[in-house]
């Protein structure tokens, strides 16, 4: 399993591409939980420049890597599931039946 680091440790992806549903037994599986943030940590989500290149993006409708995440500011909304864009900061919803389909990077926090 293939993880690269934040540039503060604070967080790390995991690689492989799965669906949400998977996303938290992968983090546990490397030794770390499913990410929750809020609002002021999804800043903390830098990585060195370029350490995405070699990595080929899931098979998604968004550009760039996309990792899931388990909470937003404290809470999910009913029935969707959240992703950040890697590259740019950005959170999106998904709706969770759309979503359980779908295959993108996990993003966890260090135990």
């Amino acid at each position: 399993m293939s993880t690269i680091a934040s540039t503060n440790g604070r967080f790390f992806v995991i690689t492989d591409c799965v669906p949400q549903v998977k996303a938290a037994a992968k983090a546990a599986a490397a030794g770390g939980t499913l990410a929750g943030l809020t609002t002021a940590t999804v800043a903390e989500i830098t990585f060195p420049e370029g350490a995405f290149a070699d990595v080929p993006a899931c098979g998604t409708r968004q550009a760039g890597p996309t990792a899931w995440f388990a909470t937003f500011n404290g809470g999910v909304r009913e029935g969707c599931v959240y992703a950040i864009d890697l590259t740019t900061g950005q959170v999106s919803t998904e709706n969770a039946n759309r979503a359980a389909a779908w295959t993108r990077f996990v993003l966890a926090a260090a135990a």
